[in-house]
């Protein structure tokens, strides 16, 4: 009887550089596991994606294999960084990740190599919220998916992500207080979040047309919507209107707006979704209007008095 060929061995770098090219041997074995890591941890594709091409072009910089890279050769390499603060930053801590991953997780180095690794300071930026003139204009002017995205930007909060991925069961309309629940795989990080619907968006809403279950803003095919779809058809909205904003202007409107009615920074905070509170706190420094207010309110010298003039 013939004995059956055996079978290959299974070679796990092998598969992991065919899944992720780029990355070969140990490099794309540990990145690999790094991912699968990241995925139980429950963070998001697209997150686990840049994590992914940020390794990449680690590799390809360091010119070693990345498990053992120095704290000098990383230095070296994060000297040679060409882009902006916020890219920058995003690298560091791509690379400071995986290194704490291979540290404390997997033991496999005694150290985070990148752990001291230079970080630029990133510029402090202030919302830049459409003005109210002009979101009228949009909102009036626009077809009816595109209207009642503007809507919940505007008078939500919902980056292009969680509108794009907003389902019907997700709108909490017969709920004594209507409210949307972003749902943790529909935003940005992991965190759920439930936003109060005012009357005017729980109107637009309905008026658009609301779905028994499924996706609020289906394709023709069934599937959603992408982000990326949502911001476009947006964005060209707005600019065929003669409106430079984009759509997630509309959302810092909503941040600033929120703040002046609340003077609440928390509260804000878990309407925008956001994870660090310094982020938040930009819309409290943009209240111009307050900030017009106080400047008017400082007391100023009395005014000069005319001296009188010498009779002829």
């Amino acid at each position: 009887m013939t004995q059956p060929a055996p079978r290959p061995p299974d070679h796990r770098a092998g598969r992991a550089g065919k899944r992720y090219p780029g990355l070969t041997g140990t490099d794309a074995e540990l990145v690999a596991r790094h991912l699968d890591w990241m995925r139980l941890r429950g963070l998001s594709e697209g997150t686990i994606y840049h994590r992914r091409r940020a390794l990449t072009r680690l590799a390809h910089a360091l010119g070693v294999p990345l498990i053992d890279a120095t704290a000098g050769q990383l230095g070296a390499w994060r000297a040679r960084i060409a882009a902006g603060p916020a890219a920058t930053m995003s690298e560091i801590t791509n690379a400071r990740q995986f290194y704490a991953w291979a540290a404390d997780y997997e033991h496999l180095r005694a150290d985070n190599p990148a752990d001291r690794l230079l970080r630029p300071k990133r510029p402090r930026r202030l919302p830049r919220p459409i003005s109210e003139a002009d979101l009228m204009h949009a909102v009036a002017a626009a077809p009816p998916d595109v209207r009642a995205w503007l809507v919940l930007a505007a008078w939500a909060g919902l980056r292009a992500k969680e509108i794009a991925l907003l389902r019907r069961e997700c709108v909490l309309d017969q709920a004594p207080t209507p409210a949307l629940l972003i749902a943790a795989d529909a935003t940005k990080g992991s965190a759920e979040r439930l936003v109060p619907l005012c009357a005017f968006a729980l109107a637009e809403l309905r008026a658009r047309g609301l779905p028994a279950a499924g996706w609020l803003f289906p394709r023709r095919d069934g599937r959603p919507q992408t982000p990326a779809r949502v911001s476009q058809l947006a964005n060209r909205h707005l600019h065929e209107a003669g409106i430079s904003a984009t759509l997630h202007q509309l959302r810092h409107r909503f941040g600033t707006q929120a703040y002046r009615a609340s003077k609440d920074l928390r509260a804000v905070q878990e309407l925008m979704g956001h994870a660090d509170p310094a982020t938040t706190a930009g819309y409290a420094a943009y209240d111009l209007d307050a900030a017009i207010e106080a400047v008017n309110a400082i007391p100023v010298p009395a005014p000069r008095l005319r001296p009188l003039e010498k009779a002829s």
